[in-house]
């Protein structure tokens, strides 16, 4: 009698984007293994079929029936009569070495295939497969020259490197989710958006009423940072502008905090001055007023007063090197699909928008502070519109950024 294993209950609980896909976890002998389980059941939840292979000095840290209980499939440690490298080649989507050490990488760089891992992640590029890894150590390792050399030789063979996060003189595994969210990008669409510099804004500004209080919107900033990692997964250079959020800014990008919108437009005309962007998305919510004459000190609660909000500048309006491709977002409170097309095209007209991604504002169900939200993405140029519908952010961001790669490719003919 054959058992489905338990583990399994939990694939596509999150997402159904890699639903048939089977993923090959590499998994080398760092202190950070343990996140390595984290990982494989955040694929998993995604929809992933995982199959772990390890390295025998990764067996003695971490016992790999543990990987089997996370998994449901029993961990390859050594290579046998039954070429498993090979098996998982033909059979698997793609491959993640997480985490991978300091050897895993320059073995890899070099083509040294002497343990199952490095063998198993040589014979997936040789099929052509994508390849991502999670580096982490010792922070003086990962700043020798031999590493900074073996990066650059991985990432010019088209590998993902998924940087680890820094702190407390180690360069660490990051969160297990961000690793499991940024990998399935790369998974899908491969590096297709290699050699684009994409700019992004995200999250919400505030105008200060006294100095304990605000004005301000209830934008999370998830958005803004799902097309982020999205854009940095698919191998484009990017750069975040970002007020207030509610999610982590990943650290993988060049990211610039600002507080009001005056400071937003004026680091959005900085940046477009000195660089030149394929892609802007202005996925942020920068408050469209400014309290005039903010009190200095706290306004006491037994009295009432009156507040002046005077019009904001609009930070697209700051762009100074216009993108090939520049996306607005366009939150209104249309209740139907030609009140939010109509709104997201006069919008168009005021930034001279490419795309404009015009969604409902209904807090709390999608949308502001919401993992969901409900898109419509209007080609101004020809008028047509994408209906993105009712989706996880992630998977939106993914999508928008399809149809801004699209257009690149048709005006580059």
């Amino acid at each position: 009698m054959s058992f489905r294993h338990p583990s399994l209950d939990i694939t596509g609980s999150t997402s159904k984007e890699l639903a048939g896909h089977c993923i090959a976890l590499g998994v080398t002998a760092s202190a950070s293994i343990y996140r390595s389980l984290d990982t494989a059941r955040a694929l998993m939840r995604r929809g992933a079929e995982v199959h772990v292979i390890m390295t025998r000095a990764a067996a003695d840290l971490v016992s790999p029936k543990l990987f089997h209980w996370a998994t449901g499939n029993r961990p390859v440690v050594a290579i046998s009569g039954d070429i498993e490298h090979v098996e998982m080649a033909h059979s698997c989507s793609a491959m993640l070495l997480a985490p991978a050490t300091y050897s895993s990488i320059t073995k890899l760089a070099l083509g040294i295939a002497d343990n199952p891992v490095v063998l198993t992640a040589i014979t997936m590029m040789g099929y052509g497969r994508p390849v991502a890894v999670v580096p982490a150590m010792h922070e003086g390792m990962e700043r020798s020259p031999q590493y900074q050399d073996a990066v650059s030789r991985l990432k010019g063979m088209g590998v993902l490197v998924i940087p680890p996060l820094e702190a407390e003189s180690v360069a660490k595994y990051p969160d297990p989710y961000l690793v499991a969210r940024a990998f399935t990008s790369f998974a899908l669409r491969g590096f297709d958006m290699k050699g684009l510099r994409v700019l992004v804004t995200a999250g919400a500004t505030r105008s200060w009423i006294d100095s304990v209080r605000f004005v301000s919107n209830p934008s999370s900033g998830r958005m803004g940072v799902e097309i982020a990692i999205d854009a940095f997964a698919r191998g484009a250079e990017v750069d975040v502008i970002y007020g207030h959020v509610d999610v982590k800014i990943p650290h993988f990008v060049n990211s610039y905090h600002v507080e009001t919108t005056e400071e937003m437009a004026e680091r959005m005309r900085e940046l477009t001055a000195s660089r030149s962007y394929d892609i802007i998305v202005g996925a942020a919510a920068p408050l469209d007023f400014t309290v005039e004459a903010p009190y200095k000190g706290k306004l006491k609660s037994d009295s009432s007063y009156t507040i002046t909000l005077r019009p904001a500048p609009k930070t697209l309006k700051s762009i100074t090197l216009k993108p090939k491709v520049l996306i607005s977002f366009a939150a209104d409170v249309a209740t139907t699909e030609k009140e939010l097309i109509s709104s997201a095209m006069e919008k168009a007209s005021k930034y001279g928008a490419t795309l404009v991604a015009a969604n409902p504002v209904n807090v709390g169900t999608y949308g502001f502070a919401s993992e969901y939200d409900k898109v419509v993405v209007v080609d101004t140029g020809t008028g047509r519109i994408y209906d993105l519908g009712l989706d996880r952010k992630e998977s939106l961001a993914r999508k928008i950024l399809d149809i801004a790669l699209s257009q690149i490719k048709s005006r580059n003919g």
